[in-house]
């Protein structure tokens, strides 16, 4: 499909999987972006562990958050949304439950101990600058009260330096999803937005904080997310748009820098092994160089006993 001069290509996007995929291919990421979530200060090489949701039982099957990362032995529930149903805080506390109840529970016949894991709601549209407002008022029959703020995260509410600032682009590569639906107004905003979202995820390639393969995993969503913008907001978008993304944005070929790399990697190997064989042959060199000078001492040595039973003839 052709819109406005750009070929755009509609793509089946499993945000939820997608995000868990670029956290489970690093501890570090993953602790940078709970931090980033929570404002939490955990160290860097704290264990990190993916709690299984799959293989829950069949009564708990519907109750399950989209993925339980447990950090330095602590829990979170993590929810990633499309938009605000209405109905989250009771969803939250449905999903909660269910980790709960599958890995932080333990009874015996008179008692039950269950630890709640730390919920957290990704909103990746909706409204910007709409506060989503999660709570959790729970009253027992004895009068015990419990009160809980839901921390919710609304990507449209975040600016892109603030995504790269607190760790978040994981869920930062989905943040042109915020331009839905892309008006003729927009398209200047949408445009800035897309080279800051690489420029941003180039710099955290380039220092380290994500990996090559991970930062080109991460480009080629964020493309996928301007054509599926792109076509979804093709009746909204003005003819007269004359934008061309694919000649404006600064691609990054993270495999052709990846190649790159692996050649540069290549070289010094080579290398280190020709500093290696020169030494040895350097080694090799002396040995025979002593060699030699032994030879020379032990063939005079022999011309002087030869002598000596040439005198005694």
């Amino acid at each position: 499909m052709i819109i406005n001069g750009i070929e755009a290509k509609q793509y089946d996007l499993s945000y939820d999987k997608i995000v868990k995929n670029t956290l489970a291919s690093s501890d570090e990421m993953t602790i940078r972006f709970i931090n980033g979530l929570f404002g939490d200060n955990i160290s860097l090489d704290a264990p990190v562990v993916w709690l299984d949701k799959e293989s829950i039982d069949d009564r708990y099957s519907a109750i399950v958050a989209d993925f339980y990362p447990k950090v330095d032995g602590r829990m979170y529930a993590i929810e990633i949304e499309q938009d605000d149903s209405g109905d989250m805080a009771i969803r939250v506390f449905k999903y909660s439950v269910g980790g709960a109840i599958l890995h932080n529970l333990q009874s015996s016949k008179s008692e039950l101990n269950i630890t709640f894991p730390q919920p957290c709601v990704i909103f990746l549209s909706g409204s910007k600058k709409k506060q989503i407002d999660i709570r959790w008022n729970i009253n027992f029959f004895d009068g015990q009260r419990v009160k809980l703020q839901i921390p919710a995260i609304q990507l449209g509410n975040l600016s892109i330096k603030e995504i790269a600032e607190r760790d978040l682009l994981p869920i930062g590569q989905f943040y042109l999803r915020t331009f839905e639906p892309l008006t003729q107004s927009k398209a200047r905003d949408f445009q800035e937005a897309a080279k800051s979202l690489f420029a941003e995820v180039k710099n955290a390639v380039d220092c380290g904080i994500i990996s090559h393969d991970v930062g080109f995993q991460m480009q080629n969503t964020i493309q996928m997310t301007i054509n599926n913008v792109l076509i979804k907001s093709k009746q909204e978008v003005a003819v007269e748009m004359t934008t061309n993304i694919k000649e404006t944005l600064p691609w990054i070929d993270f495999a052709d820098l990846h190649k790159k790399l692996e050649e540069r990697g290549r070289s010094k190997e080579r290398e280190k092994i020709n500093e290696e064989l020169r030494e040895i042959e350097m080694q090799h060199a002396a040995a025979l160089a002593e060699k030699d000078a032994s030879l020379v001492k032990k063939e005079a040595e022999i011309a002087e006993l030869r002598a000596k039973l040439e005198n005694i003839e």
